[in-house]
This record gives C-alpha cells, structure tokens and sequence, in this order.
C-alpha cells in the first residue's frame, strides 16, 4: 500500500514539473477562445476574427492582457476584414493564466518572439481602460 501512494505522489510531482506555458496557455485557449476564434485561431468567417496569423494581435499585442480580460467592444479591422462583434472578458483568468494565455496566442499562433514577462502582463492589466 506503501508503494502504491509514494508512486502516486511520484507520479504527479513528475506531472507538474512538467509545466510550461504554451501548455497551459494552449489549454486555456481551448476551453476559452476556440469556439469563437476556433481551434487553430482561423476565426470564424466574417463573423469572428483570427487571432493566428493576424495583424492585429501583433500591432496591439500590448493590450492583449486587458482585452481577454475585459473584452472588446466596436469595430476592428483584421487582416482587411472589418469585425463589429462584442467580445465578451473572461475576469476570473489569473494574471498567471492571461500571461500564458498571451504566451500561447503570441508565440504559437503568430511566431511573435517577444512573450510577455508576468509583470510586464500586470502593468499591461493595471493600464487597461
């Protein structure tokens, strides 16, 4: 019996070592963003805009922190596609999950390489509107 709980606390001390970002940050994207950005980041024709591949996140990647947090309202201009849907904010994200979040969108979606540090994230959220 022994055994079988020091290999359990074996097993998820190896698991969390294990932790990285773009995986949480992956995940978070799944269960928060793909059903209107999709999967892969693609959007969802006129009615949803990409965030992969897409100019706008890399022009207004500084203010990526306050729009998962607090959404966005009014028309945008993705890729030359013009969007007016409210995109509603997700305020019980930790900063530590916006910062991967942020990771997981800047770094894997558009091969932006310049991820923003946890607090370069709270200075972002501390300046949001």
């Amino acid at each position: 019996m022994k055994f079988i709980a020091s290999f359990g606390l074996l097993l998820i001390t190896i698991t969390a070592c294990d932790y990285k970002p773009k995986n949480q940050g992956k995940s978070l994207y799944l269960k928060h963003c793909q059903s209107c950005h999709m999967e892969n980041g693609q959007g969802l024709g006129q009615l949803f805009p990409p965030v992969s591949n897409a100019d706008y996140v890399n022009i207004h990647s500084d203010e990526l922190a306050c729009i998962i947090r607090y959404g966005l309202e009014g028309e945008i201009t993705v890729n030359g596609v013009t969007y007016n849907e409210a995109m509603s904010g997700n305020r019980q994200l930790s900063d530590i999950e916006i910062a991967n979040l942020t990771y997981y969108i800047l770094k894997e979606l558009n091969d932006i390489e310049k991820p923003y540090s946890i607090a370069e994230i709270r200075l972002q959220l501390d300046r949001c509107k």
